[in-house]
């Protein structure tokens, strides 16, 4: 049977994604909690198929969450709600990663796209993970105020600093603000780690937006 985990903060809707999944309950079995912190907690000692997960949550919020899917069980998918657009991201990266819904959406539809996707699992998993623009896109679509540590196969561990979605600044070894932001964006097999912005102001450094550096770190 498959283990399903939903982290989501809103305890009504919670019980509106419970209920339509009933009518698979000889297939799945489904996990809620109510934070992020407190679904890392259960994915430390727990094996899941399948994770839904809001972003906006409190004590860790579903970036946090994403990340520690991505570094340590990145072979299962992820479902992620969100009140903002997705168009831009569901155009650059692939379903069989992680898939996007902007609230509101119908709970049936959903539930029949978890189940498509449980029922396409194949025994033999293969690792997959999230490029480094997609998480880059979801902070900026969430407009967080965040560190996001990247550590790239064959190059120095990096860092990327945004205020509100906004990109201020980043290093990456001994190269410092866009210089950096350029090395770092094109990753595609990355650990990454994301971690609340610090209460000490960071110097904006980048002016360039965040969409003109992707453009330019991939010519």
């Amino acid at each position: 049977m498959h283990k399903v985990l939903i982290a989501e903060d809103d305890k009504i809707f919670q019980k509106r994604l419970k209920k339509v999944f009933e009518k698979y309950e000889d297939k799945i079995e489904i996990i809620q909690v109510y934070d992020g912190q407190e679904a890392i907690e259960y994915l430390k000692t727990h094996t899941i198929s399948l994770l839904v997960t809001d972003i906006q949550m409190p004590s860790a919020n579903g970036l946090v969450v994403i990340s520690y899917m991505n570094e340590y069980h990145p072979y299962v998918p992820c479902f992620v709600m969100t009140s903002y657009g997705t168009s831009r991201l569901k155009e650059k990266l692939s379903e069989d990663v992680i898939s996007f819904y902007q609230k509101p959406f119908d709970p049936d539809e959903f539930a029949d796209s978890v189940m498509e996707v449980l029922d396409r699992l194949k025994e033999n998993k293969q690792t997959k993970s999230i490029p480094v623009i997609g998480f880059l896109e979801m902070i900026e679509m969430e407009k967080a105020s965040c560190v996001f540590e990247i550590r790239l196969p064959g190059k120095p561990p990096g860092e990327m600093y945004f205020e509100k979605g906004e990109l201020y600044d980043a290093v990456c070894g001994s190269l410092k603000g866009e210089e950096a932001a350029l090395e770092l964006i094109p990753g595609e097999t990355a650990t990454v780690k994301y971690r609340f912005f610090p209460r000490k102001i960071i110097q904006r450094k980048i002016n360039t937006d965040l969409k003109t550096l992707i453009e330019k770190s991939f010519k």
